[in-house]
């Protein structure tokens, strides 16, 4: 039976390929269309790949504690959810 530790650690892998790949694609519909409002998604997507490759590492190495980690986490969150919100924001 897989430990909560090791399938969180799968999670987390498996959300940062996810925003990893989505970020790309992103990326090439920005270049293609040159709409701005596609860096804010393209920005929220590489905000989901940091935070997991962060949160891999951590979880990882244990290099941060819990408190930490939670207010690390809360930060990039934020992040994410003011990009998504400038993205949709239309004119």
């Amino acid at each position: 039976m897989l430990s909560v530790i090791a399938l969180e650690n799968v999670v987390v892998a498996a959300v940062t390929v996810v925003a990893i790949a989505l970020m790309a694609i992103s990326t090439i519909a920005y270049r293609r269309t040159r709409d701005s409002h596609l860096l804010f998604l393209t920005i929220a997507f590489s905000l989901f790949a940091t935070k997991g490759l962060i949160l891999t590492a951590t979880l990882f190495l244990s290099l941060i504690d819990l408190p930490g980690l939670v207010l690390l986490s809360g930060a990039f969150d934020l992040g994410i959810l003011a990009s998504f919100y400038g993205f949709t924001l239309r004119r």
